[in-house]
């Protein structure tokens, strides 16, 4: 049975071609992931970017239906695992939960790859590329966006923070100014539930302070600008999915059920990456991790969309002398720092003074804004 989802022959054979540097070796390279490879053997080589053979010719005919073999068998051990998810949690959990039907949506929708060497029309591209940049959307904090040059599509974005330190209201800050600007945004939270955020969200637009919500105690102006806000704002724009556990591939079944119904999701925002799981079993949660940021870059490339995500720091941090964050400080995995984009700190200097660190950007510069955090409204304000 073994033999219908994997080859160790192919797997041999595209490993030797791939790293023995033929015509096609980096092009095929391009298109091939780790979890394409089913051995442990040629998957460590494929890592370490080793072949097992020095060769001088490989026939092109026999690489490229190898190439096919192992990609479609790659695809079926693909579709096994959602189908093995779908299975399990309809076995453990007592209703029947909302993703199932996004995780068979997602299989129905299992189409064919299309790899093989189209021509590309480099014209179109650097067009469309002026196109898109005109069309780009900001965070709505004018220094910040200088810095980075607004949400460019494509980017894993990592917003890191001590916990308590404001990483949701930050960027529930964000949304608030992005659904001025009709964006579509998908919020996965994994901590907080959909009333709690909703609360905040709204806490922020109104400036009306949280504990009033909680307490249920409003004044008449209070009242007045929830009564204009019921009539006049809505959240049509705003997907929040509440998540006990989620993994990149749950992300990826709802993408592709939105864009079959023409729902176009700009902006994924998760909070937070360390709860996620992985698909990536393994006793190493450091590399679990590493799966999970990887398989995050690569959903924003496929979907053209800004994906940020939350993440927690180590408690090191705290016994240093010098407490700003760096790189390094980033939990659980060196990958985080290394898949991202953009890498973004949230450091509190003194009582409601938050500095915002752009400690990596890679299409742009480095730098630190200041802000003052309103905390009865969880509002960030630049200063």
């Amino acid at each position: 049975m073994i033999k219908n989802i994997s080859s160790i022959n192919s797997e041999f054979i595209i490993i030797n071609y791939i790293y023995n540097d033929f015509y096609f070796s980096k092009k095929i390279l391009e298109i091939l992931k780790e979890e394409d490879f089913f051995f442990d053997t040629t998957k460590k080589f494929f890592i370490q970017k080793q072949f097992f053979l020095k060769l001088k010719f490989l026939d092109e005919k026999l690489v490229f239906s190898n190439l096919k073999n192992l990609l479609e068998k790659s695809k079926k051990r693909k579709m096994l695992k959602i189908l093995f998810n779908i299975s399990f949690d309809l076995i453990y959990y007592n209703n029947i939960e909302e993703n199932i039907f996004d995780k068979i949506n997602f299989l129905q929708n299992f189409k064919k790859s299309n790899f093989f060497f189209k021509k590309v029309d480099y014209k179109k591209i650097l067009k469309n590329y002026f196109l898109e940049n005109e069309k780009n959307f900001f965070t709505g904090y004018k220094k910040l966006d200088n810095i980075i040059n607004g949400l460019q599509k494509g980017n894993l974005i990592i917003l890191a923070g001590r916990p308590s330190i404001g990483k949701t209201s930050f960027s529930l800050n964000i949304i608030k100014n992005l659904i001025l600007f009709k964006k579509k945004i998908i919020f996965f939270s994994l901590e907080m539930t959909v009333n709690q955020l909703l609360i905040r969200l709204i806490s922020i637009i109104l400036e009306i302070n949280h504990d009033n919500f909680i307490k249920n105690n409003f004044n008449n102006m209070d009242i007045k600008k929830i009564s204009f806000f019921i009539k006049n704002i809505n959240f049509d724009e705003l997907i929040i999915k509440d998540c006990s556990n989620l993994s990149s591939n749950d992300i990826e079944s709802q993408l592709e059920y939105y864009k079959k119904n023409n729902i176009n999701i700009e902006i994924i925002i998760i909070d937070y990456i360390q709860l996620m799981k992985s698909e990536f079993y393994s006793n190493n949660r450091v590399l679990e991790v590493s799966d999970i940021s990887r398989s995050l870059k690569l959903i924003a490339k496929h979907f053209n969309c800004v994906v940020i995500a939350l993440s927690q720091l180590n408690r090191l941090v705290e016994y240093r002398v010098e407490k700003t964050p760096v790189l390094s400080d980033l939990r659980d995995s060196g990958s985080i720092e290394q898949d991202a984009d953009i890498v973004i700190f949230l450091h509190k200097k003194k009582l409601n003074f938050v500095d915002i660190l752009v400690a990596k950007n890679r299409n742009g510069s480095l730098g630190i804004i200041n802000f003052i955090f309103k905390n009865e409204y969880t509002k960030f304000l630049q200063i």
